[in-house]
């Protein structure tokens, strides 16, 4: 009678009742059993609902970008005025612009930190949901237990306890599809996997504390209420099903603490990936050995694993495998030739500038693999943003192969241990490398022009870089004009000198696109810190005659930046291209990108992609969150890359 029910529910007979106490009990016990497997389907039908709704919405965006895309015809203002005296449109757009004024910022009070308001509101109302969820339909009653001395059986204790440990089972399938590179959900709604991410660590969460909860609510039944004690709870100690349950939670803990940041630090990335995987698994089978009559629940986990797994590797083995032999090699699995290069920038940061050659995977602007380096561990892999993208009017096939480049920043772990194998600046080496992708929204996704897409801005920060300069760069060779929006480039540096990496692609596109873009860069660590005091004080400014003194000193003070920093065209800077000295501080989102990049806007019409550090994308949602006022429609989508 411990624990959950067995199965099937609806089968359980009543054993031979010693009173009309105890035959209630068990009918009561039956029924609430009963109850929580009808709650656990009922908890996948919400789910299926919410992931149908989520479809129809991926269907509709799709189905407007094709629309756009038969017209192929640039709007004039004219046009962009008629759309504006559309009542429906004015509606949706105004609904855009609201749910993404007070959703965008971070969650308040910095309840969940570094996540949306929208992600914030998701994780409440799975709180919400499970509360009710553990507590409604609850037999909160009290029977005689006929033990010697005499028993009680509390039902908050017991059906509580079983509600909670149903839950927790019922949440097992949805983690690992979450979890999954190439899950479901992602091919469904459209989401890219790492932006479930997200929800895939909190309701890991949720299944750690609902089975704290059964696992204490019932230690207090068995080893309180229970008679005669302490025989009926040690005695529950040799029970199978009470062993596995302590194996299940150790395990569970185990892999919450390791969900933490401040942790994953302590014990490395490497450590948490590996460790992760294979606890999860081990979970699973403790969950087994606790309870065999939810195993379709458990099985399902099992399956999505597995299915993620074969995926995976089909991938990498059909990109890798050289079906006959040729000049490019030998029949059989080869890993890609690719060249590294170090580079250092006068604080003493170092990046590896990784090419791929001769690569044939289709993919576009803004998707990302994983690689693994033979050379380091074949067990390894870690996800990168290629830095270019193949031309429109030249797709990847095998008779025109590719080479991708990465834009890597040397940090602790596998890239670390990368870096060694280039030990000197500017010197090439070749080493494997195993590619498996690509993932991530298509370049067609991210530059949805259907809805906010009539002005781009594309902010990135450091080597975030990587994500936004391809994307720019499909959006330019899709249209043979600007008319009708407007298009900034932004990209925040810490030297002047780390502009080379990407000087020949900016200065390329400057060439092949004349006029159609405006490039900015801010250097935070060259210049002068008077640079930030010319900026307020110009805020601050409200005649005519005093904004003319302001710009004219604001310029003398760029101008001794400039000396002091050195010439930015000796770094290969153009002409064409906006350079703003910092001089030891971050450019202000608000006031020096968003708000004068929204000032030269044609329409309402916003589409914000970017990339970089995590501050840097709070920051910027808060930023494009205040713009949506007054009619404008300002998206965001920001490239996730936290694990």
């Amino acid at each position: 009678m411990d624990g959950l029910p067995s199965a099937p529910l609806e089968k359980r007979h009543l054993h031979s009742c010693v009173d009309d106490n105890d035959c209630d009990y068990m009918r009561t016990f039956n029924e609430q059993q009963v109850m929580n497997v009808k709650a656990m389907w009922a908890t996948w039908i919400v789910i299926a609902g919410i992931v149908f709704f989520l479809a129809l919405w991926n269907v509709h965006q799709k189905s407007n970008r094709k629309a756009c895309k038969k017209a192929a015809v640039v709007e004039t203002e004219s046009q962009i005025e008629d759309e504006k005296s559309s009542g429906i449109r004015r509606a949706i757009s105004g609904i855009q612009s609201t749910g993404r004024r007070w959703l965008y910022p971070q969650s308040i009070f910095g309840i969940f930190p570094r996540v949306t308001r929208l992600q914030g509101a998701t994780v409440i109302f799975v709180t919400i949901y499970s509360i009710l969820f553990s507590f409604i339909g609850i037999a909160y009653g009290e029977w005689v237990n006929p033990t010697t001395p005499p028993g009680r059986r509390i039902g908050f204790l017991e059906f509580v306890g079983d509600r909670t440990g149903c839950l927790a089972f019922a949440f097992v399938p949805l983690v690992f599809t979450l979890s999954a590179r190439d899950n479901i959900f992602s091919l469904i709604t459209g989401i890219s996997y790492q932006h479930l991410n997200f929800l895939h660590k909190w309701i890991g969460r949720f299944i750690f504390i609902l089975t704290w909860v059964h696992t204490i609510l019932w230690s207090i039944e068995l080893g309180i209420m229970y008679q005669p004690q302490p025989y009926k709870y040690v005695s529950t100690w040799n029970k199978r099903y009470w062993k596995w349950g302590v194996g299940a939670c150790a395990l569970l803990t185990f892999l919450f603490l390791h969900s933490f940041r401040t942790v994953q630090r302590w014990t490395g990335y490497e450590f948490f990936r590996k460790s992760h995987e294979f606890i999860a698994v081990l979970f699973l089978g403790a969950c087994w050995g606790h309870w065999p009559e939810m195993r379709e629940w458990l099985i399902a986990g099992i399956a999505i694993v597995f299915f993620d797994r074969f995926v995976r590797y089909g991938r990498i083995f059909f990109i890798h495998m050289n079906w006959v032999s040729s000049e490019i090699g030998a029949f059989g699995f080869h890993p890609h030739s690719a060249t590294l290069r170090r580079y250092e920038d006068s604080d003493g940061i170092v990046n590896l500038h990784l090419t791929i050659n001769n690569t044939t995977v289709p993919y576009t602007a803004g998707q990302h693999f994983f690689l693994t380096f033979p050379s380091l561990s074949s067990f390894e892999s870690h996800p990168f943003t290629t830095a270019n993208a193949p031309s429109l009017s030249k797709p990847i096939t095998k008779a025109t192969p590719f080479n991708q480049e990465y834009i890597i920043r040397v940090l602790s772990g596998q890239t670390h241990r990368l870096a060694k194998l280039a030990p000197e600046v500017d010197t090439e080496y070749t080493i494997p490398v195993v590619l498996c992708g690509p993932y991530g929204n298509p370049a067609t996704d991210l530059l949805d022009q259907s809805a906010e897409g009539k002005n781009f801005l594309f902010v990135s920060g450091g080597t975030g870089v990587s994500f936004t300069l391809p994307l720019m760069r499909t959006l330019l060779e899709s249209e043979k004009s600007n008319k009708g929006r407007c298009i900034n480039f932004v990209w925040a540096i810490r030297r002047i000198d780390n502009y080379a990496w990407f000087a020949d692609e900016i200065k390329a596109l400057l060439n092949s696109f004349p006029g159609r873009f405006k490039v900015r860069v801010f250097v935070t660590r060259d210049g002068n810190s008077s640079t930030s005091e010319v900026g307020s004080s110009s805020a601050s400014s409200s005649g005519d005659d005093e904004k003319k003194v302001v710009v004219a000193t604001e310029k003398k003070v760029f101008e001794e930046v400039n000396l002091k920093a050195g010439d930015a065209s000796a770094h290969g800077v153009p002409k064409e291209v906006e350079v703003i000295y910092l001089g030891g501080r971050h450019p202000d989102m608000a006031k020096d990108i968003v708000g004068p990049f929204r000032e030269q806007c044609i329409g309402n019409g916003i589409r914000v992609l970017g990339s970089g550090p995590p501050q840097m994308g709070e920051v910027l949602r808060k930023s494009v969150a205040a713009i949506n006022v007054g009619g404008v429609n300002a998206g965001l989508y920001w490239d996730s890359r936290e694990y």
